[in-house]
């Protein structure tokens, strides 16, 4: 094994005396000295068993191997290097004072360390972190098995084999027992902060499992300051640390979450959940607690101008929290202050794109970044922070808190030029105001979360046409107007924008986003391995296409080509359903954006089955039935860990149970993928009795409460 020479210093001295440096080497005869750990267990602050490799680097090596990335090709045997220890030499000298103050330092160390072991007993203790739940399993989350009446109408279907119990590495030692347990704390360690092993853990399965947490973090940088004394300036700000805490909770059953709303006695579209909770009368959850600590001193933060970009990322993963967890007044404020933080700290432009204006203020009040790694974590940052509200926007008719226009900024680099913190000149990247962004993918610069900023922006142009269209058309902006009738009308007269030039070109790029992709980034699961981020951008043109043409979708009329697209890409929905419940991946780690997209084509099937069931169409009601109901089972599946999901099953159910009532469920083998027939319209809907009753997934929009209705 390497080792890395070092010469004798004198704290590595033994006492001149024989029989004190006996005394001192046997009184711990099971306890190494510090510099015979590996560097790399040092470091980390993890035991050490004396074997070279150590057990501790063996494991870290061989859970890095089983779950690195395509195309990484890792070295065979573990990194562990040591320092050469001097032998114990009698020959040399050290004075009485010096070894009187040694010894002092030690007994003042072992006091404080008997301080701090007291303080720790005296609070609750969290269940052991060495006997983790499978990130799949959260039975005490919500009381209850999972739906029998879901599983049982898609039991045709092949299901995701069970998840096998995931470890993180640096948590578990050989014997079983904590590898944090002979930690040594730090004295000043915040207070509102759990213990630093299960702090530890939560930053592991934070890193491990949520989607965005290497885009928004440089990992191996913020393990190294996690490792750092909580004064150093570089220790992670306290509002990150909570927010992780919070977030962390999704994938450990080490800590306490939220139970779920009771959908019976609230309904589940409802916006001000908080109502509810008071009247639970309960104490908060852990997660709960660190939510509100991470917004409460990333606020207090905020005022002083301390720290504000870690509270920008603070805010983010807050967003992601509330999100998860279906608090819409969270998510919507969250997301909204994130946006409008960027903004003075100069994140959503970048040079030479500033303004013209002559201002006292500068472009940003960040001092300038000093690495290329800070400088992509602040690019990464800003742009989940706009992928976040521009996903959550889908499902309101509000406006956006950061106009488009107003976004001068590059895109990201791949992941590992950012890990690596390779740099890339601007000439070689894309900006967001390039007019062929959404088409225009140079493979060399192209990986699958640019995609997925990119298919952020597409959603957000299709919000943002809905949202403008009527006043636009109003003050006579020749881009919405109709390119087949010019005579004037009254703004209270409905009118059609599918024949105006904007809708056109919006609907061309919708429909040839995923088209466009390079070829090695157009299929998300390859040989079973699922590209989250690839994955959530598939759905994106799909649910841009029901938000664009939903509004003029006539689903009774054959004739109807809006119909047919919403149809088209729920369906389309549904083959990317299937294709991820088919392999073994936990289906519950999926980026959250995921359940709203099924839950649209869930919608949009129903809408359809309602028509079907008014024209007394046996065969489509029984296809579209089992396709609603495959959806929701997909939908409960990952509300299993994530409420929102939870909460969009529940959304589902009821939705069904006003426009369909007790439809009934005929037994029908499925297959996928789904076929696209354009007759299904003229044979669903040509003798339909109620020509006016339909739903829209806009027809809720001005209701009191509603929330979800699409924009």
């Amino acid at each position: 094994m390497p080792r890395v020479t070092q010469q004798p210093t004198n704290s590595s001295r033994t006492s001149s005396n024989p029989l004190i440096a006996a005394a001192a080497l046997n009184a711990h005869p099971n306890v190494l000295k510090r510099n015979q750990a590996c560097h790399q267990c040092r470091r980390r602050k993890l035991e050490f068993d004396a074997k070279r490799p150590c057990s501790t680097c063996r494991r870290s090596h061989a859970h890095a191997r089983s779950h690195a990335p395509p195309g990484v090709v890792m070295p065979q045997e573990p990194e562990c290097t040591f320092d050469d220890v001097a032998e114990v030499s009698t020959s040399l000298s050290e004075g009485p004072k010096n070894r009187y103050e040694r010894l002092e330092n030690r007994i003042n160390e072992l006091e404080m360390l008997l301080r701090q072991k007291e303080n720790d007993s005296g609070r609750s203790h969290s269940p052991s972190i060495s006997h983790l739940a499978e990130p799949t399993s959260h039975p005490s989350r919500f009381g209850r098995p999972n739906g029998s009446d879901a599983a049982s109408s898609t039991s045709h279907l092949s299901h995701s084999p069970p998840q096998h119990s995931v470890v993180v590495p640096s948590l578990t030692s050989e014997n079983g027992i904590n590898s944090f347990g002979s930690d040594v704390m730090w004295p000043n360690w915040p207070t509102s902060l759990p213990n630093p092993e299960l702090m530890r853990h939560l930053v592991d399965v934070f890193f491990t499992f949520h989607p965005h947490a290497g885009r928004l973090f440089h990992m191996p940088s913020f393990m190294n300051s996690l490792s750092l004394p909580p004064t150093h300036p570089k220790f992670p700000s306290l509002p990150v640390l909570h927010a992780i805490c919070a977030i962390g909770s999704l994938y450990t059953a080490a800590v306490t979450s939220p139970p779920l709303p009771n959908y019976d006695e609230v309904s589940p579209d409802e916006i001000f959940l908080e109502r509810y909770r008071i009247k639970e009368q309960r104490p908060d959850s852990f997660a709960e607690q660190h939510a509100k600590l991470a917004r409460e001193s990333a606020e207090r933060l905020n005022t002083l101008g301390e720290d504000l970009f870690q509270v920008l990322q603070a805010n983010i993963i807050l967003t992601w929290f509330y999100w998860s967890h279906g608090r819409w007044v969270d998510v919507f404020l969250s997301s909204a202050h994130s946006m409008r933080l960027s903004v003075p700290l100069g994140l959503n432009m970048c040079p030479p794109f500033h303004s013209i204006t002559k201002s006292e203020r500068p472009p940003s009040i960040l001092p300038p970044a000093r690495t290329v790694i800070e400088d992509e974590t602040r690019r990464n940052s800003f742009w989940l922070a706009y992928a976040s509200e521009r996903q959550h926007g889908c499902g309101n008719g509000w406006a956006l808190s950061l106009d488009n226009q107003d976004v001068s900024q590059l895109l990201p680099v791949r992941g590992d030029q950012f890990i690596q913190g390779t740099l890339v000149q601007p000439v070689d990247r894309q900006w967001a105001q390039s007019r062929d962004l959404l088409l225009v993918h140079p493979e060399g610069q192209t990986d699958s979360f640019m995609l997925y900023i990119k298919g952020s922006i597409l959603v957000a142009h299709v919000k943002a046409f809905n949202l403008r269209f009527r006043s636009k058309h109003f003050a006579g902006d020749p881009t919405v107007a109709s390119l087949y009738n010019d005579g004037p009308q009254s703004p209270d007269e409905p009118v059609d924008p599918r024949g105006s030039a904007a809708f056109i070109e919006l609907d061309h790029i919708v429909s040839s986003f995923r088209a466009s992709f390079p070829s090695h980034l157009r299929n998300p699961i390859n040989d079973n391995i699922v590209d989250n981020h690839l994955y959530t951008t598939c759905l994106m043109p799909h649910v841009a296409t029901v938000v664009l043409h939903d509004p003029h979708a006539e689903v009774r009329q054959s004739g109807c080509i809006s119909a047919l697209k919403i149809l088209t890409a729920a369906r389309a929905i549904l083959d990317l359903i299937y294709s991820v419940w088919s392999t073994s991946y936990d289906i519950t780690l999926l980026d959250s954006f995921c359940s709203f997209c099924w839950f649209v084509a869930g919608r949009v099937l129903v809408r359809f089955l309602q028509a079907a069931l008014d024209a007394k169409s046996l065969d489509q009601i029984s296809t579209l039935r089992a396709e609603i109901d495959f959806v929701h089972s997909a939908i409960s599946k990952v509300g299993q860990r994530i409420p929102l999901a939870h909460r969009f099953a529940k959304m589902l159910e009821d939705l069904i149970a006003k426009h369909c009532g007790s439809a009934p469920r005929i037994p029908i083998q499925i297959t996928f993928p789904r076929p696209l027939e354009p007759h299904v319209l003229h044979t669903l809907f040509k003798e339909s009795a109620h020509p006016d009753s339909h739903i829209s997934l806009h027809e809720s929009l001005h209701e009191p409460g509603s929330f979800l209705s699409l924009a």
